[in-house]
């Protein structure tokens, strides 16, 4: 046997080894803190709202709750097409967002309901099998989207 065999290091390096007791307690200081980082900086659900989806002259696209009407906004412009779809008008619907400083409500995630069920909206066309983002035609054949609800639960 040669000599750099016989002499080469079998094993981990203990000098960069992270299960050496000085790795451990770092490992087990990491450990610790992050579940205690994660409680103080829990995720919190968005706000929602559930309502009527309506068109107000002079106002615009409001939803009617059971106390007020708030004008609505959202975060994309394909999300407003959709809220703006005359066939979700006088919908029951739940929209989750923030409510913004001018007192209007930015929409981030819209759900129409039906019995308590949540369920999302899609834009299907079933000659070119595709789903579109918003109310329109097919990109591919130009033929009018159908307005489609899958229900949560079904969509995963």
């Amino acid at each position: 046997m040669s000599p750099s065999l016989i002499n080469s290091p079998v094993g981990p390096d203990r000098r960069t080894d992270p299960f050496r007791p000085a790795g451990r307690l770092v490992l087990l200081a990491l450990a610790l803190a992050i579940p205690a980082f994660a409680k103080g900086h829990q995720m919190e659900s968005p706000p929602f709202l559930t309502g009527k989806l309506v068109m107000i002259p002079r106002m615009g696209l409001v939803l009617r709750t059971a106390k007020k009407d708030l004008k609505l906004t959202a975060r994309t412009s394909y999300l407003f097409h959709t809220l703006q779809d005359k066939r979700l008008a006088n919908r029951e619907v739940r929209l989750e967002g923030v409510t913004q400083p001018d007192g209007t409500f930015q929409v981030a995630k819209l759900f129409t309901v039906h019995n308590g069920k949540l369920y999302r909206v899609r834009y299907y066309c079933e000659v070119c099998n595709i789903e579109a983002l918003e109310p329109g035609n097919c990109v591919c054949c130009q033929q009018p989207t159908e307005l489609q609800e899958i229900a949560v639960s079904d969509s995963k």
